[in-house]
């Protein structure tokens, strides 16, 4: 099991999926709400895709609750275009440091080669103003513990965040970390 505050373990990995897995399958267009996330847990536990005791770790308040949040009424604004578990694939410049007398320990010089970067991003909100990025994550952790724990999604994130402004050549507006728990957004 995961343990309270770690960095998760491959059970606390298998829920995370599986709250994403939840997430992805709500329907929009009807209020999100408890009976409704439950519904859906239901029917994934009823076609054989989670077990019921997965199930049960998936803390489905708090799935309601980012809904509320303002992150998650951006989401259900009919006039934004909201794309879950976003697939892409996009490539980066690969770097090497500068070597000799103008090298400093922040420069690099292209190599001429290319990194190829893939990723899913959770929850990909095409406003009229831009592109906002949601990474849900499912850490246990207290609010006081975000800003910190954001940290180490930073690259993540803005990895996310060229990939898509690369892609949809749009601008990106906002980078978000939504920890299921303690219900707390945290701009990266």
């Amino acid at each position: 099991k995961a343990v309270e505050g770690s960095v998760l373990t491959s059970d606390g990995r298998i829920i995370g999926s599986a709250v994403h897995l939840v997430i992805s399958r709500l329907d929009l267009k009807k209020p999100v709400t408890v009976g409704n996330i439950e519904q859906v847990k239901k029917s994934l536990v009823a076609e054989g895709t989670l077990t019921e005791d997965i199930c049960g770790c998936i803390d489905t308040k708090a799935i309601a609750a980012f809904f509320t949040d303002e992150l998650g009424k951006e989401v259900l604004d009919s006039y934004n275009t909201v794309r879950r578990e976003w697939p892409f694939t996009f490539s980066l410049p690969a770097l090497s440091p500068v070597e000799g007398p103008a090298a400093t320990s922040d420069r690099q010089l292209a190599t001429g080669d290319f990194i190829i970067v893939q990723g899913i991003i959770d929850i990909l909100i095409e406003t009229p103003q831009g592109v906002l990025i949601i990474d849900f994550k499912t850490d246990r952790i207290s609010k006081e513990q975000s800003a910190e724990r954001a940290g180490l999604y930073r690259s993540q994130l803005e990895l996310y965040g060229r990939a898509a402004e690369k892609i949809l050549k749009r601008p990106v507006i906002g980078r978000w970390l939504y920890f299921l728990h303690p219900h707390c957004a945290v701009k990266v």
